[in-house]
């Protein structure tokens, strides 16, 4: 009786406080759990919906959420329960393991700081695992540290603390609590690694500093409101490359998304990554760059609300369907350090297309000059229709595995035929190679 009081009065705080905080209480980090959330409970998979790195590891708060969503819970709901319930349930814990009452209920005060279900959950079995050693019941408390685990990777630092502390009490102690803890968390982990892809993103706790963020808004935030409108205006298979992914991918869903910031997958910002992408929209703060000189041209502003814009592609990109080549570029040099293992273009294009170009390459060394690099589409009396020279500096370049990206106009007035791709390589001033790498076909 006595712990039900103490979890009814620990739920009143969490809930009540979370509650009268209003919008304090949703920090946009959030929006990256309720995205996962979504796509899991609609069928996508345990995934995020990015074009790169988009499995969780950390999947029990999610999967929770997406169980709510299955029974008509909205997840900003979702998330009020969960961490209602596992903030009573972590404070209800501290308080019978300390046998402090007050203690547990300031950490409920505590917990609306950063009202996370990553975070709440894992507290919650972290605590419920430190009670069950406490109370000489290893084996519960390594699967609740598992468990934990699966929440949020901090639980890992607990769990080595309570480890230290069974093998205090014995060895058959220590046993029953480290297998079940580390055991647990890396099966499902290779479980999901395995059914997915063999990259994961490790979902962020939220960011202290954005709390207060939409603390006197009157209306959604502007990343909000423009998710919103990408829902309306634009076909589920959309690519946006967007700053403020995580609110914007939320409710733009399920339209896979690029994150500009790097906040939840690493995105490399260099002159490579539009024409790499071909997003159909980006969206930007005010004085962002997306470091690509023919941005302007290829992108319109569409739309706008406070210091973000969104941008609509209004030409479009070609494929990149693969054409296998193994070209040496150092045979003259009797050496294989430099090779070029396969060329990237669409099959089939069309006029106007943004023709891009993705060129495979096998380095052992980074080149100590500039690269020039000319590629050239040639029609089927052999006059160019269109092509590009690039000059690419050492500092560009990496060992091992490395693709290099290329975009150029093919004219309105190319005759419908057979194009064939040729590539020119030169570096100091000497050709390395200058022969047809693809075959490929204009159509009207």
């Amino acid at each position: 009786m006595r712990s039900l009081v103490y979890f009814s009065v620990y739920w009143l705080i969490s809930a009540l406080g979370a509650l009268l905080l209003s919008n304090l209480y949703e920090p946009e980090a959030n929006y990256a759990l309720y995205r996962f959330a979504v796509n899991f409970a609609e069928g996508r998979g345990l995934l995020y919906g990015t074009p790169i790195g988009n499995v969780t590891t950390f999947p029990l708060a999610p999967t929770l959420l997406a169980a709510l969503f299955q029974l008509g819970v909205e997840p900003s709901l979702g998330s009020f329960t969960l961490n209602s319930v596992a903030t009573a349930l972590g404070a209800l814990c501290l308080a019978l393991w300390l046998n402090k009452p007050l203690f547990g209920a300031l950490y409920a005060l505590l917990m609306l700081i950063q009202p996370s279900p990553m975070l709440t959950v894992m507290l919650a079995l972290a605590l419920f695992g430190a009670l069950m050693l406490w109370r000489d019941k290893p084996l519960l408390a390594g699967l609740s540290l598992g468990l934990a685990t699966l929440s949020a990777p901090y639980a890992v630092i607990i769990a080595l603390m309570l480890a230290f502390a069974a093998a205090a009490q014995s060895w058959s102690a220590w046993r029953r609590f480290a297998l079940p803890a580390a055991a647990l968390p890396i099966s499902v982990g290779l479980v999901i690694q395995l059914t997915y892809a063999p990259v994961h993103i490790a979902l962020p706790l939220p960011d202290l500093s954005r709390i207060a963020y939409n603390a006197e808004l009157d209306e959604p935030p502007a990343a909000a409101q423009i998710g919103m409108w990408l829902a309306e205006q634009t076909t589920p298979d959309a690519l946006i490359a967007a700053n403020d992914a995580v609110l914007i991918g939320y409710h733009a869903l399920p339209r896979p998304i690029l994150d500009l910031d790097s906040y939840l997958m690493p995105v490399e910002r260099n002159r490579f990554l539009m024409i790499r992408y071909a997003p159909d929209v980006v969206v930007l703060r005010a004085g962002e760059s997306v470091g690509w000189d023919n941005f302007a041209t290829t992108y319109a502003q569409v739309y706008q609300v406070g210091n973000l814009s969104v941008y609509q592609r209004v030409v479009n990109w070609s494929a990149l369907d693969d054409h296998g080549v193994d070209v040496n570029l150092s045979a003259r040099l009797s050496r294989q350090d430099m090779r070029l293992v396969n060329v990237g273009i669409g099959r089939t294009l069309r006029r106007g297309d943004l023709v891009r170009v993705r060129l495979d390459w096998q380095l052992q060394f980074v080149p100590r000059q500039t690269v020039e690099i000319r590629l050239n589409l040639l029609g089927a009396n052999g006059i160019p229709v269109a092509g590009i020279i690039e000059r690419l500096a050492p500092e560009v370049w990496q060992t091992g595995a490395f693709s290099t990206y290329h975009a150029m106009l093919l004219p309105a007035n190319t005759a419908e035929g057979e194009l064939r791709l040729f590539l020119s390589v030169d570096i100091n001033a000497a050709e390395l190679i200058n022969l047809q790498v693809a075959r490929v076909r204009c159509v009207p």
